[in-house]
């Protein structure tokens, strides 16, 4: 299983491209935001052959979902896959599009609602679904036991944490997913965030503030 990382819209969001041997591909957190981003996640699937199976969202906040729309509609065979908790936030979107700088979204239909413990089968592999709320409501993660790291969205950074003070956001919750959920996982597992550098939890555990 392999990891491709590319950085989309003025929030600079990290999208992922996670694909197994036989490539099949889960796209996370579709955020490009202009015909020019659009493009270069376009190139990377092509140059890499990769087929996407699903475009999956670790938090419906706007920054993350702002190429929803243009993915489902260029890769419409992939399912569009959240948790059921982020639904409302995703429906509601066009709400804190202007204000955050985005255009306004005509956002797909959700095929799926995926849940705590569940599995994204990627050929022979597969990533664990983790729901971590306080973020948002709805927040989840994805774990690759075999392969030791998680891509944790907007609720682990690089010595930090994310916020609680956007909608679904709850900083008590937050903790407690972060202390329960992914701090304890193996001390090697690499971190891919939804924002800024990678990290690990054994560093984030001796030098996050927050934790």
């Amino acid at each position: 299983m392999k990891i491709l990382t590319l950085v989309f819209n003025h929030f600079l969001v990290n999208t992922y491209l996670i694909y197994a041997d036989n490539n099949d591909c889960v796209l996370i957190d579709p955020a490009c935001n202009n015909e020019m981003e659009e493009q270069k996640l376009q190139e990377v699937i092509s140059n890499h052959k990769l087929s996407i199976k699903y475009i999956l969202l670790t938090h419906t906040h706007i920054d993350h979902i702002a190429g929803c729309e243009f993915a489902k509609k260029m890769y419409h065979n992939a399912k569009l896959v959240m948790h059921k908790d982020a639904l409302p936030l995703y429906e509601n979107a066009n709400n804190f599009t202007m204000v955050m700088g985005f255009n306004k979204q005509n956002l797909p239909e959700v095929d799926e609602f995926i849940a705590e413990d569940q599995y994204i089968e990627l050929g022979e592999d597969k990533l664990k679904v983790i729901h971590t709320p306080g973020h948002a409501n709805g927040s989840i993660c994805l774990y690759a036991e075999k392969y030791g790291f998680v891509v944790s969205g907007d609720v682990l950074f690089l010595q930090s944490i994310g916020r609680s003070d956007l909608p679904g956001g709850n900083h008590q919750t937050l903790l407690n997913s972060i202390k329960n959920k992914l701090l304890s996982l193996p001390p090697d597992t690499k971190v891919f965030p939804g924002h800024g550098d990678a990290t690990d939890i054994a560093f984030e555990k001796e030098n996050n503030p927050f934790l």
